[in-house]
């Protein structure tokens, strides 16, 4: 799933100010620099919200990472002159840091250059296609093995140092915020993207909600699935089969998401509530009666769960009898 920072950054930062008067120039900056720094706030709170659902659900994942509370972000995400002076010692660098997290506390600070992870220098690392070097490099940061040191050579001030990072695993998952158009919330089961000005609109706790949907996806492998199953999550997802298993796996992840909530320490009864508000109600759109159940339908098929398989509304939970789903193949009956 791509990153549109590249582009829609320069138009939620002012774009070019070469033309513009001193004056001008300089309330355009300043005012970029406020952006910037609402950007970041919005990073760090869905990354801290994230980082506590990854880890406390990394038993449920057969996919894992160590969860460090680093936001990386790489010079090839901006158009050219917009954000040069964050990487002046090089293409790759944090963004921000979760508080308290295991990078905070390992010494990392906000626009540190890496240079290299796990003894791997980011100079031998590609982008993917259609991509950029961030996402090479969490896919690097992700493979480290977890409740380890991971060592982290950065450039600072001109000089270079390395920092050792031990961090506890957590579901394998990129989770960001998304600038520029698109769904307001969206997971392809490797990356989870949340609308910039959507997250604004959120509490932590509506926040939680809507990531723990997207992570339930993940969990239940629902890409690799539909896949395998030759299912269209695309032009064609509201139409025949591709309806009917595009809404199993909504359903699925609906569940879920109690389960997971639960077990990060968050109110799991707050996903009905969600879902009969005002800001759920606004969600699905015109593919509510196609792909997604109705808010009310939705709202009632968790609370079914948590009767049946959260009746103390509190983890540990271990739902087997979704996570059993993942070896069973998608029935469009």
């Amino acid at each position: 799933m791509k990153s549109f920072r590249t582009f829609a950054l320069s138009a939620l930062l002012g774009g070019a100010l070469v033309a513009a008067p001193a004056h001008a120039r300089q309330d355009a900056a300043q005012d970029n620099q406020a952006q910037w720094a609402a950007l970041a706030r919005e990073d760090v709170r869905l990354a801290g919200i994230a980082d506590t659902l990854l880890r406390a659900n990394a038993e449920l994942c057969r996919s894992t990472m160590p969860v460090t509370g680093m936001i990386l972000h790489s010079a090839d995400q901006y158009r050219a002159g917009l954000a040069e002076a964050r990487f002046a010692n090089g293409p790759l660098a944090v963004s921000s840091l979760v508080p308290i997290s295991p990078a905070a506390r390992s010494g990392l600070l906000p626009n540190d250059a890496i240079l290299a992870i796990g003894g791997r220098s980011i100079a031998t690392i590609a982008p993917p296609e259609d991509g950029n070097l961030r996402e090479a490099a969490f896919d690097l940061l992700a493979s480290q093995p977890a409740d380890r040191p991971i060592n982290i050579l950065i450039a600072r001030g001109g000089a270079q140092m390395e920092l050792a990072v031990s961090a506890p695993a957590g579901c394998r998952t990129l989770v960001e915020i998304l600038v520029g158009d698109g769904p307001r919330a969206r997971s392809d089961g490797r990356v989870i993207q949340v609308q910039y000005g959507f997250a604004g609109e959120l509490t932590d706790q509506q926040m939680a909600v809507v990531i723990a949907h997207e992570l339930a996806h993940t969990v239940l492998e629902h890409r690799r699935r539909k896949e395998e199953a030759g299912i269209d999550n695309g032009l064609f997802a509201e139409l025949g089969r591709n309806q009917r298993v595009n809404r199993a796996a909504e359903v699925e992840a609906d569940r879920l998401s109690i389960h997971l909530l639960a077990n990060a320490g968050y109110d799991p009864t707050t996903v009905p509530e969600f879902w009969r508000s005002e800001i759920g109600r606004g969600l699905g759109g015109i593919l509510t009666s196609f792909v997604y159940p109705s808010q009310e339908a939705r709202a009632q098929i968790v609370e079914e769960e948590m009767v049946r398989y959260l009746p103390q509304r509190r983890g540990p939970s271990w739902p087997g009898h979704l996570l059993g789903l993942r070896d069973r193949n998608f029935r469009a009956d």
